[in-house]
């Protein structure tokens, strides 16, 4: 039996050493300098590295953040867990209290909603539903609409997410009352005249102050070009271009206070029912609500969340969980900062490493500042790797090749018959790729692939594939054998 065993042990480093020769032909053939790339391929089954290309140095992962911060969220709430958003009336008051639900009036979800009736939903519609119940309540006049977004700090845009792209929907502001996303969609369009274009924006925000510049493209001309702008942390949006024809896609525009334009959206749809808002405030710091009556409640599950974050990789959702995380464990407002010490506790609770061997700046990988050792990354991916309850959610969480982020990825890869979960992530000269590799009959590895400092991304994420088959390659020659009881 000793025999055997060594046997088996010289047989799996064979084959470890395979898989090590293929990942350094890929890389030879990619003719990316060796010096930008960082990969770690570890057995889950056994915790092995089994590919160590320098795994240890720290990296700038993208939205490769978004596994830790789901799989956070995930180790520290049920899975039950919901975010809530209520709104109470309290004699002549509204009160919307946030509980941080990145979800809340999400324009890609809507799509798949209805009202009690059966009627497809959209923002208009949802709004529409609250105002109902708000005026069926009996309420002609409101003296005051409070706000109360404190479950998280009024930190609203992260110091060092790049400034020039503040007004992007992945640069979202992210509140303690979130609402469609926190951006504004428009679908710019000729009038019927073509002497001036009509926003076509929603949510119909006409206190929202946008500059509407853009032209009627003239002669045969039917393409569009938008260029909207807003300066970080401000109100006013100019929107530049020239439009052919109605703009099909929106193009999302972020919104500075979120919480603000939530409640002043309500109070534009309660005036249209002639219900005066005298004012709206936010809550002060130590005022409780304990009392009035819930007008409406909505709530989204955590598998939602975690799903819209890796699936879609949407980033106001991650830093949204992120902050959570950081309110959970200091029972104060969430924020990047408590948020991120939340998040490097728990990587070191899971993986065993030093929390200091990684740097949390945001949850979703938009910042520079984030810097994750690959070879942390795939202990991180192993401890999720088993069939409990949470490892089965976290991986449902992601997409897989041809759904989601991965859907133009390994469109020509043979993937020997395994399952390939994963989260790309780019940001600029930043490519990353993370995730498990299942084998038919259970057997799993964890790989994170890197590369930073990027001429062109577009070689690495041709590499990053050609190794992930390579996993797949060394996982469907390397079936494991059962030695036969000693004579």
């Amino acid at each position: 039996m000793l025999i055997m065993a060594g046997s088996v042990c010289m047989a799996s480093q064979l084959l470890a050493g395979n898989l090590a020769s293929a990942v350094d032909k890929a890389i030879s053939q990619s003719k990316i300098p060796r010096s930008k790339l960082s990969i770690s391929i570890r057995d889950a089954n056994n915790g092995r590295e089994m590919v160590d290309i320098a795994a240890d140095k720290a990296r700038i992962p993208a939205s490769n953040m978004k596994l830790l911060s789901t799989g956070a969220a995930l180790d520290v709430f049920p899975l039950d867990h919901q975010f809530r958003t209520r709104l109470l009336l309290d004699e002549n008051r509204l009160i919307i209290i946030g509980q941080g639900d990145p979800a809340l009036g999400d324009p890609d979800l809507l799509v798949d909603m209805a009202d009690q009736d059966g009627r497809p939903l959209d923002i208009e519609s949802l709004l529409q539903l609250w105002a109902n119940a708000i005026a069926g309540s009996g309420i002609d006049r409101i003296e005051e609409l409070i706000i109360d977004d404190r479950i998280f700090d009024r930190d609203l845009l992260h110091a060092s997410w790049p400034a020039n792209q503040a007004q992007r929907h992945y640069c979202a502001e992210v509140s303690g009352l979130n609402f469609h996303r926190n951006i504004i969609s428009l679908r710019p369009a000729p009038d019927s005249s073509r002497t001036r274009v009509l926003l076509g924006e929603s949510p119909n925000a006409p206190f929202l102050p946008i500059s509407n510049k853009m032209t009627v493209a003239s002669g045969k001309s039917v393409s569009n070009t938008i260029d909207p702008h807003r300066q970080p942390l401000a109100d006013d949006i100019v929107i530049r271009g020239s439009v052919g024809k109605r703009q099909v896609s929106p193009v999302e525009v972020s919104i500075h206070e979120p919480a603000m334009f939530t409640a002043r959206l309500i109070a534009d749809r309660l005036d249209r029912r002639g219900i005066q808002v005298d004012r709206i405030r936010y809550a002060q710091v130590d005022e409780r609500f304990d009392d009035g009556t819930v007008l409406f409640d909505v709530v989204t599950p955590l598998h939602t969340v975690l799903l819209e974050c890796n699936h879609e990789s949407k980033n106001m959702y991650a830093e949204a969980i992120l902050k959570h995380l950081g309110n959970r464990f200091t029972n104060r407002p969430g924020s990047w900062t408590n948020g991120s010490q939340a998040l490097e506790e728990i990587v070191q609770r899971r993986t065993g490493v030093d929390k200091n061997s990684l740097t949390v700046s945001d949850g979703s990988g938009m910042s520079r500042l984030n810097k994750i050792p690959p070879s942390v990354m795939t202990l991180w991916l192993n401890s999720f790797s088993d069939d409990s309850p949470r490892s089965l959610a976290f991986r449902k969480s992601l997409p897989s090749p041809g759904s989601g982020t991965l859907e133009s990825r390994f469109s020509s890869s043979d993937l020997n018959d395994c399952t390939v979960v994963a989260k790309s992530g780019y940001i600029n000269r930043v490519s990353a790729l993370s995730g498990l590799v299942f084998a038919p009959d259970g057997r799993c590895r964890s790989f994170s692939i890197m590369g930073n400092d990027l001429a062109k991304v577009r070689g690495c994420k041709r590499l990053q594939e050609q190794i992930v088959q390579a996993i797949t390659r060394d996982l469907a020659s390397s079936k494991p054998t059962v030695a036969s009881p000693a004579p």
